[in-house]
């Protein structure tokens, strides 16, 4: 199976499973959604600034996306490459920005059917 890996500190990685949690899945669920939207979206060079994908993080903790597609790992690795990132940089900033951001748990409360 193919996996994208991004790092984190533990406190964000805490943060990042908690949220998934939080969320009704796992981390690596979160994370393949966080990756599909982002080759959807493409906003990994703002968020690459805005969440310091380029910070060395010595005492970090895993964060993986395990990929039922082996071509998502190749065109997420293409996406990242054309940013300047290596991919566990630029889904470590996808991560990141999303325990800023909060978009799934958004997006889980919104009724469409909602008439009030």
């Amino acid at each position: 199976m193919a996996q994208i890996v991004g790092y984190l500190t533990e406190k964000e990685a805490l943060r990042f499973l908690d949220y998934a949690q939080a969320c009704g899945v796992t981390g690596s669920t979160l994370a393949n959604l966080l990756i599909s939207r982002e080759l959807r979206l493409g906003r990994l060079s703002v968020l690459a600034e805005a969440f310091e994908a380029q910070r060395s993080l010595p005492n970090s903790a895993k964060i993986v996306a395990h990929l039922t597609d082996p071509d998502r790992k190749t065109e997420f690795y293409a996406h990242a490459a054309r940013h300047g990132l290596k991919p566990a940089a630029a889904a470590a900033a996808l991560y990141r920005a999303e325990i800023a951001e909060f978009w799934l748990l958004r997006a889980l409360r919104v009724n469409q059917f909602d008439s009030d």
